[in-house]
């Protein structure tokens, strides 16, 4: 496997070049391996690269003028030097030492193309985004996680016609028409930004597993926002007939979904009486029914009621047993109640 490119140390001397000169993309070889290097503005203290073959860009940061480039692991440096004309000559050695390598790059496009233009760009987006394929365990079940960009599908372990079904269900929840397309904006972004291949962070993962349910979690944190750009979504599935449920028809309500990670839900009637009866509310918050959007999960015990966390300090976080909810029990809760009760 190929090491990072690592780092350039540069400093304004007559035989080493300053950030200033690098600034746009440059095209070359690492001793024989094809690179793809950029640098963001005149004077600019940010840049990355990445090999060819591999395309998986790797930030490259200036503590100061005279200060070395230093990739993400400080694994290595380079030293650039000889500039004439467009073209770019030095050697790379690792941080701790070794056999230095030759290195000879190209400028290509103008200086004003950065580390978001299409010259740098280009064939990371042409190319298929990396898989990775992840084992994971929650408990005593086993099932597996695969990421490609801004998709990631949770896999349970099973070949049973539920456990497929579900599969199936969770696979569609990870697509989207916009996510491949979001998360390569965001990428040219923050590689225009600093360098960094900066992303949404996501995260799909269980929260509930039972013999009889299953939950899991669609987690979103937009990239470059606060706690107002985290999103999340919980669906349950049942693990005997490989059906979706929606914990809210037991209540009477259903949970309008705008994506996999966001939904809004109105408070059913006789749900709402009930639930204003069972809480107060703190002085400067909104009551409980005043919100569109909550969480509703389950397990054994009964049902927990939270809204979303904004810092407000105006948070919910309600639990109820199965016991105190049979007066709001639809037909479809009181019927799905002996399974919800099993272990």
């Amino acid at each position: 496997m190929l090491k990072p490119l690592a780092v350039f140390a540069l400093a304004c001397t007559p035989l080493l070049t300053c950030a200033a000169d690098l600034a746009g993309v440059w095209k070359g070889t690492l001793g024989k391996s094809a690179i793809t290097a950029c640098f963001n503005g005149a004077g600019g203290e940010h840049g990355s690269y990445y090999y060819q073959r591999i395309l998986t860009p790797i930030q490259l940061t200036q503590a100061s003028a005279n200060a070395p480039w230093v990739e993400e692991g400080n694994t290595g440096l380079w030293t650039l030097g000889g500039l004439q004309g467009n073209t770019l000559a030095g050697t790379w050695s690792k941080t701790k030492g070794g056999t230095p390598l030759p290195i000879t790059l190209q400028r290509v496009g103008t200086p004003g193309d950065g580390c978001g233009s299409d010259a740098y760009n280009a064939a990371l987006e042409a190319a298929p985004l990396p898989v990775k394929v992840e084992k994971k365990a929650f408990g005593e079940h086993r099932y597996q996680l695969k990421t490609q960009g801004a998709r990631v599908t949770l896999q349970l372990e099973g070949e049973g016609p539920a456990v497929q079904k579900i599969n199936r269900q969770l696979a569609a929840l990870a697509v989207n028409d916009d996510d491949q397309a979001d998360y390569l904006r965001e990428r040219r972004e923050y590689l225009g930004r600093n360098g960094s291949a900066y992303t949404s962070e996501i995260v799909v993962e269980p929260t509930y597993w039972s013999s009889q349910w299953i939950t899991v979690r669609f987690y979103r944190w937009a990239a470059g926002t606060g706690a107002r750009g985290i999103s999340w979504g919980l669906h349950s599935f049942n693990l005997q007939t490989g059906e979706g449920v929606d914990p809210w028809t037991w209540l009477g309500a259903r949970q309008q979904w705008h994506d996999a990670y966001s939904g809004e839900v109105t408070l059913p009637a006789t749900f709402s009486h009930w639930l204003v009866k069972q809480t107060s509310t703190d002085e400067g918050c909104p009551a409980i029914t005043d919100y569109s959007r909550f969480d509703l999960s389950f397990n054994t015990q009964g049902l927990q009621l939270s809204t979303p966390a904004n810092g407000d300090g105006c948070d919910n976080e309600l639990s109820f047993t199965w016991e105190q909810l049979a007066p709001v029990l639809t037909p479809q809760g009181k019927a799905a109640l002996p399974s919800l009760q099993a272990p």
